[in-house]
């Protein structure tokens, strides 16, 4: 009996791993002078270089990203090595920001939604069946 709870905790908990209310998306070069600090950061350069910066460590000012983040040269490495300094604008080639998505938001909650309604139906099926 006390796997369902613990099962019924571990479900909701996956879905909030896999489809988490936020989500990176791209940012048009015309907005980017419209940054303000807010949300994660990933640039890709013209270079194939990859920056990282967390929220509030960037601000765009003169052309350029100043910011305190991370740096990695492939894909397919980690943010490791640490980056301070200045990326000029005409540099990046794109850039994602870590922003709100509200359709899997929503998704999310009815799912939980229905996975709880599951589980009290469940449990009152278990310990008080039909005809009993």
């Amino acid at each position: 009996m006390h796997k369902k709870y613990i099962i019924s905790f571990l479900i909701p908990a996956l879905l909030i791993q896999l489809y988490g209310c936020y989500s990176m998306q791209d940012i048009p070069k015309e907005e980017i002078t419209g940054l303000n600090g807010e949300g994660d950061l990933i640039v890709y350069t013209k270079d194939a270089t990859i920056y990282f910066f967390e929220e509030s460590n960037y601000h765009i000012s003169n052309d350029s990203l100043y910011g305190k983040g991370y740096i990695k040269y492939t894909d397919d490495s980690d943010f490791k090595d640490v980056f301070v300094g200045v990326i000029a604008l005409t540099n990046i080639e794109t850039i994602q920001q870590d922003e709100l998505n509200p359709f899997t938001t929503t998704l999310l909650v009815i799912g939980s939604v229905v996975l709880a309604l599951g589980v009290v139906f469940m449990v009152a099926y278990v310990t008080h069946p039909p005809g009993s």
